[in-house]
């Protein structure tokens, strides 16, 4: 679609997103007007409801609130805000939007420049129900992945390059919790990948989709000896000393 003509969205006419959290309605996109810049969209949270805390690599992030209150979570930051305020996310900063209040808010938001691919725009860094999770010790049946490999000094650099756009992906894939890329201190050409998982079955999903083939196939040109291994956790200990 061209974006030579104006354009006109109704944003109840669009079936909401709910998977990370309220109603999430996005209004006016490259697919839908053809822009070029951004895109805009609704966020509409009931009482005690969150958008469940992002970033984007490539974009700011601009929220207008129409009514309701909220707090707006910035890395460790809160932000208090209510009907008529406006506030900016500059690139990469983490932010998750709560209603604190006894009503419905509606938030209005734009995005923008748009990231060079539609999968590198947002990247979750958690699921909705997490923290719940967390709070209740629950981490028996992830799944941790470990990927060790060897890459040559003078492959490092394309290697790292590689790594970082399929880092962006995988956070944005359905199941992964977290994601690490390790280096040797006895020997820095040996290499690992720890990542984290809800399953077993949503890592085998993204490993096995023809478009991570594609990804990683940059990453696959810089390494040799593969080894693979998967742990299901039984049981998990946290620090109590901080």
């Amino acid at each position: 679609m061209s974006n030579s003509e104006v354009s006109r969205i109704h944003a109840e006419e669009i079936e909401p997103y709910r998977a990370r959290g309220g109603q999430l309605r996005m209004v006016l996109h490259p697919g839908s007007v053809g822009s070029r810049s951004g895109y805009m969209g609704t966020a509409v949270l009931q009482p005690g409801e969150h958008v469940v805390e992002h970033f984007h690599p490539y974009s700011e992030e601009f929220l207008f609130v129409i009514n309701g209150d909220l707090v707006l979570e910035v890395e460790g930051d809160t932000w208090e805000l209510g009907a008529g305020d406006g506030i900016y996310v500059p690139i990469g900063k983490r932010h998750r939007l709560r209603n604190v209040g006894t009503t419905e808010s509606l938030t209005v938001y734009h995005v923008g420049p748009l990231a060079p691919d539609p999968s590198l725009a947002h990247v979750d860094t958690e699921v909705l129900g997490e923290q719940e999770a967390e709070e209740a010790d629950d981490a028996a049946g992830t799944v941790r992945v470990l990927f060790m490999m060897t890459v040559a000094e003078e492959k490092w650099e394309d290697f790292l390059a590689a790594y970082e756009k399929v880092r962006f992906s995988v956070a944005a894939t359905r199941g992964h919790i977290r994601d690490e890329i390790c280096q040797s201190p006895d020997n820095p050409e040996n290499w690992m990948i720890a990542s984290e998982w809800t399953s077993m079955a949503d890592f085998v999903t993204w490993k096995d989709a023809d478009d991570h083939k594609d990804l990683v196939r940059p990453m696959r040109e810089c390494y040799s000896a593969p080894a693979f291994h998967s742990f299901t956790v039984v049981a998990e200990t946290k620090a109590t000393w901080s």
